[in-house]
């Protein structure tokens, strides 16, 4: 894909953030994995400015080595995306303050395996990240530590963050954990969900895969 198509194409879905509420206003944040004349790095979507109105020219390159482009002001987030980039092999992050991942963060310290579908994540369960100040390298930390080998984990009192290998994967990753907050919550609300046992949780895993490769 060209510099200009990747470019547009996380217009495409900062665009979805606020036409879905899946993010609303000014909240969240979304990068990838890009070169800027020759130098290794991601763009990422600026600090401060409504999603619905964001243009190629207000995403912004930081470099690996955490050089941001001149007169240009990234998401305060920035920090836990350069570190998940330089700890996994991702090519794309998406962080939204979606409403049930939300919710979910401010209730609960993990997401169970109550239903298989968490198996998307890579792992048997879904891991809230300690509370820290937006934007600290503490929160970069704690995110660190609780999504590990997952694909996904919640911040406590905050939102949710999926990785992938290209954006519209972590994207549809992050509309997967937000129904899966939303389950998770009503269950809650009328009992304790029954959970899925480590040994069928494994064969899920084992399983799906191939679930999008058909």
């Amino acid at each position: 894909m060209s510099e200009i198509n990747k470019k547009k194409e996380m217009i495409k879905y900062l665009k979805l953030f606020a036409m879905d509420s899946f993010s609303p206003i000014r909240s969240g944040n979304i990068s990838i994995k890009f070169k800027l004349k020759g130098k290794e790095g991601f763009l990422i979507s600026p600090s401060g400015k409504k999603n619905s109105e964001l243009t190629t020219k207000d995403l912004v390159f930081v470099s690996m080595q955490a050089e941001v482009e001149k007169n240009k002001n990234p998401s305060s987030e920035w920090r836990f995306h350069l570190d998940l980039y330089r700890s996994s092999k991702c090519n794309a992050v998406v962080h939204a303050h979606s409403k049930f991942s939300v919710i979910c963060s401010c209730l609960f310290n993990i997401i169970p395996s109550f239903h298989y579908m968490i198996a998307l994540t890579g792992e048997k369960k879904i891991k809230v990240a300690k509370y820290a100040l937006f934007g600290s390298q503490k929160l970069s930390n704690n995110i660190l530590d609780a999504i590990k080998k997952s694909k996904s984990c919640l911040i406590s009192n905050h939102g949710q963050i999926t990785i992938g290998n290209n954006l519209p994967e972590a994207f549809e990753l992050a509309q997967e954990v937000e129904l899966l907050c939303e389950y998770y919550y009503y269950c809650k609300l009328q009992k304790t969900p029954k959970i899925i046992n480590n040994q069928e949780m494994q064969k899920v895993l084992n399983k799906i895969t191939y679930y999008k490769k058909s």
